[in-house]
């Protein structure tokens, strides 16, 4: 969080009160710290939300940062993590509002002009969704979650995919039980065998299960919708580095990152497998590359660190 230290009426304080430095020059300092104190106070609400967020207190996430912004209430970011948290409380028009509110703020936050297309979306208003996806993306081409959003959008606006089959699957990919997942994915596939992502996942269902065989003839139906599918072809190089076709698996990890350079599940995976096929100048390359676009990713900060120990 940035703080944004209001200095209006400063400039004309002390111009006014130019014969007089040492008073205004002591007034200006209290008034500075006074400001700096409420937008620490801010910015300590805003932890607090976020800590509520990741505890699952979703009510109280939005209590703090409501707080917040009665403090400094031209907050984009916190706004978008309203919507957030009333998203996922189900809260889908309260959740609109709250986006619109950040991207007129701030018209260049892409993620929360891409928070307002998925909430028009589930409210069923497509046309509006779209428009504010090409937003979004006239902002930040290429923004991988607007592009998924857009698509899915054209396809369920031009009936290319069923509405429910779309609810089910979303509610299956919340689900923490895999036993459930493959229940609710074969839901979806009853009402529409083409949809990828159901048949993708349901191959990692199965998976998670120990059924590898399953896990084999999902994800490749998924592949036979699509052959450039990422995901899928991450997923089928996982399975065949689990059974240590290494060879296999490095060239489908490599056909995932072509069509997805910034991968971050794949590069790991196809670093993993090169320390598994003993190349660990590879894999050294795979994890530096993957640190040097996210810092903070864990897998590759502990690869790199295993790595490093043994030269």
């Amino acid at each position: 969080m940035k703080k944004i230290i209001l200095v209006v009426g400063i400039g004309l304080i002390f111009t006014s009160c130019a014969w007089f430095k040492s008073e205004p020059k002591e007034e200006m300092s209290e008034d500075i710290r006074a400001e700096e104190m409420r937008l620490a106070m801010a910015d300590n609400l805003v932890s607090d939300g976020i800590k509520y967020y990741q505890a699952g207190n979703d009510s109280f996430a939005v209590n703090a940062w409501r707080k917040s912004l009665d403090i400094n209430p031209y907050d984009a970011e916190v706004y978008n993590f309203i919507g957030i948290s009333l998203h996922r409380m189900n809260q889908v028009e309260e959740a609109l509002d709250a986006f619109q509110t950040a991207v007129q703020i701030r018209a260049d936050y892409y993620q929360a002009q891409n928070n307002v297309g998925y909430m028009l979306f589930l409210l069923g208003r497509y046309e509006e969704a779209l428009a504010a996806f090409n937003t979004c993306l006239t902002i930040e081409p290429g923004y991988e979650p607007a592009v998924k959003n857009k698509n899915l959008t054209q396809q369920i606006f031009a009936g290319n995919i069923s509405r429910t089959a779309f609810e089910i699957a979303e509610e299956a990919s919340e689900e923490q039980d895999a036993l459930k997942q493959i229940d609710e994915y074969r839901k979806v596939l009853q009402i529409d065998s083409t949809y990828i992502m159901a048949q993708n996942n349901l191959g990692v269902a199965y998976y998670y299960e120990g059924k590898i065989d399953s896990a084999y003839y999902h994800i490749k139906k998924a592949l036979e919708i699509n052959s450039d599918y990422p995901e899928g072809l991450n997923n089928l190089a996982y399975l065949y580095k689990v059974e240590a076709n290494y060879e296999l698996a490095v060239k489908l990890f490599l056909k995932a990152l072509t069509l997805k350079p910034k991968y971050f599940a794949a590069l790991n995976n196809l670093g993993e497998t090169y320390v598994l096929m003993s190349e660990m100048e590879n894999a050294k390359r795979v994890f530096t590359t993957v640190l040097d676009l996210d810092p903070e990713n864990e897998v590759a900060k502990k690869w790199y660190s295993e790595i490093s120990s043994q030269n």
